[in-house]
């Protein structure tokens, strides 16, 4: 890398300084954590391990080899015994089975995988994914009636359902018996179906509750097929399985990090023709393929389907079983994925303009310029600036739709829960959720949350934390350290990539990158060390000559090589102080 680039003027880069109340708060392991660590390991990797609660060879063995963990008995999930004895049935009668999916990347793979799971065996199946916009989020009964109408006897929802109570009243009237895979969170009624087959049930003695859907639909084809008396090629599922995994955000731990890496291993031996043409219009190769491909490269054009047009779009594109047939399909999920993206740009710009300098504990803005594809991503962009629950909606003649994102101190779903008196419609997770409310109620609607959340939240609640798992200088950092810390991949929710605090670093060269100017390009310098890092989305902040920089390795876009991936910095003269934490950031 040439070292004479040269040095761009950063002056957009003011605004978080040394000081102030709303400055990130910096939390390291508490001292007495790193006491105990797998022995005969890097120290800086041991530190690491130890952080999240890995102090053991056995365990330390289980984390990097997660082929070593056990499956879970997925006859342990209430309602698996009556699934599999209805959909037998249907299979042996002829019957037609539908498949109702959400319009997100989970749900599509989990139709994707029924399908291609359950038709082999014979199965006569038609697949529904919702539009949505004019049909919004979850089963609705018009598509309960159209379904019907086309024959279906059986209905199975993926990824939503558990919170559907008069869909599934109006399926069992018409005679559709229902059967729900799903890991939302159950409601205090759930619905009358045949079997709702959900990991988070408050009667499941399954031992994981963090399934996606796409794994409870996998987890259902595993035993189905051996009550059949035949053996089900994960193979030829598992890539779809990770995909849904990782690109619905959910935990990477226990049997989902087996799960991930086994796709991983998967995709980057041969690519089904729907993701290979997902990877070429990506530019990214099967064989450099890992979590963070899937969440930020895949991942956003296939939802780009749902957000801007029809999700069918992307089931089509993962049933595809020819590069001629998959090829316009992925180019046309490209080309929605950059509008997509400019549509985010201008909704975001309006979001902030809306929120103004209000200091709420929580954000709830809307507009009819909102489109209703995007204002999740909207309200993510949101929570993650100010550190805050953020709610965006669409507003429509008569009814807005909403997308929510929250923090890790605050249940967004409980909250919105309280008032399912006011919604129309609601459903989702902890930290992501969603609801259709009508336009008389929103205000009152946004009062409630807000005084929800001032209750919950504490001032310190509303300061972003970066969880550190060691301090160590960025000069000893070795080779094998490095070896040792990108081992942790799949990397993802709750298995973050290793994140380092190095003190003392020099700025030897940096400038303003992006599309957007909203990043910055460094060398930084410790000793004999030099590394290139970026910081991304802090183009507002202050840079002295000296930091203190938290930053994980990763690979630059497209290529082999490390870099520094700087996710917060301070001067090194203000000497941010560090606060502690007992419980253990569980990686395993």
């Amino acid at each position: 890398m040439s070292l004479n680039l040269p040095v761009a003027p950063l002056s957009r880069m003011v605004g978080r300084g040394v000081g102030g109340e709303g400055r990130p708060r910096w939390r390291l392991p508490d001292p007495s954590t790193h006491a105990e660590r797998v022995p005969r390991f890097p120290a800086v990797v041991a530190d690491v391990l130890a952080s999240r609660g890995i102090t053991t060879r056995e365990q330390a063995d289980r984390f990097y080899k997660p082929h070593l963990n056990p499956e879970h008995d997925p006859l342990l999930l209430p309602g698996m015994l009556e699934a599999i004895e209805r959909t037998r049935r249907a299979i042996e009668n002829h019957e037609t089975i539908a498949l109702f999916g959400d319009f997100d990347v989970d749900g599509i793979t989990s139709v994707a995988v029924l399908q291609l799971g359950l038709r082999p065996l014979g199965a006569k199946t038609i697949s529904y994914i919702p539009d949505r916009f004019t049909e919004g989020y979850g089963l609705n009964s018009g598509a309960v009636r159209e379904l019907r109408k086309r024959g279906a006897s059986v209905l199975i929802t993926a990824d939503c359902g558990i919170s559907s109570v008069e869909e599934i009243a109006l399926g069992n009237e018409l005679g559709l018996d229902s059967i729900i895979l799903d890991h939302h969170t159950v409601p205090e009624v759930m619905p009358a179906a045949l079997a709702a087959v959900n990991p988070k049930r408050p009667d499941s003695p399954y031992p994981f509750t963090e399934l996606a859907a796409v794994g409870v639909a996998y987890r259902f084809l595993q035993v189905f097929y051996e009550a059949l008396g035949r053996t089900l090629d994960s193979s030829e599922f598992i890539d779809l399985v990770a995909m849904g995994t990782v690109i619905d955000v959910a935990p990477l731990r226990d049997e989902n990090r087996r799960i991930v890496a086994d796709g991983l291993l998967r995709m980057r031996g041969g690519l089904r023709p729907g993701v290979e043409a997902l990877s070429q219009v990506a530019q990214v190769a099967p064989e450099r393929f890992t979590a963070e491909t899937l969440a930020f490269a895949i991942g956003p054009r296939m939802n780009a389907a749902g957000r801007i047009e029809h999700a069918n779009l992307a089931l089509e594109l993962m049933l595809a079983e020819t590069p001629l047939e998959a090829k316009p399909l992925a180019e046309k999920l490209d080309l929605l994925n950059r509008r997509r993206q400019q549509e985010t740009i201008d909704a975001s710009a309006l979001a902030e303009e809306l929120c103004g300098a209000a200091d709420d504990p929580l954000i709830m803005v809307g507009h009819e310029d909102f489109h209703a594809g995007i204002v999740g991503i909207v309200a993510a962009r949101l929570a993650d600036s100010r550190h805050r629950p953020a709610i965006v909606y669409q507003r429509g003649p008569e009814f807005s739709r909403a997308s929510c994102r929250s923090i890790p101190a605050f249940d967004i779903v409980r909250a919105i829960r309280k008032e399912k008196v006011l919604l129309l419609k609601h459903g989702g997770h902890r930290a992501a959720a969603g609801f259709t409310v009508r336009n008389e109620h929103v205000d009152l609607l946004r009062d409630r949350l807000t005084n929800t959340a001032a209750e919950m939240l504490a001032p310190e609640d509303r300061r972003k934390v970066f969880d550190i798992d060691a301090e160590v200088p960025l000069r000893e950092i070795t080779g094998l350290d490095v070896k040792g810390l990108i081992a942790f991949e799949p990397c993802g929710q709750e298995n973050p990539r290793p994140t380092l605090l190095s003190r003392g670093v020099t700025v030897v060269r940096s400038r303003l990158a992006g599309a957007e100017q909203d990043q910055v390009w460094m060398l930084v310098k410790d000793g004999a060390l030099t590394w290139p890092a970026m910081a991304f989305r802090q183009a507002e902040s202050d840079l002295p000559s000296e930091i203190d920089i938290v930053y994980c390795f990763s690979r630059q876009f497209g290529s082999d090589q490390l870099q520094l991936e700087i996710l917060d910095f301070a001067p090194t003269a203000a000497h941010r102080p560090v606060e502690f934490r007992q419980e253990p950031r569980y990686g395993g």
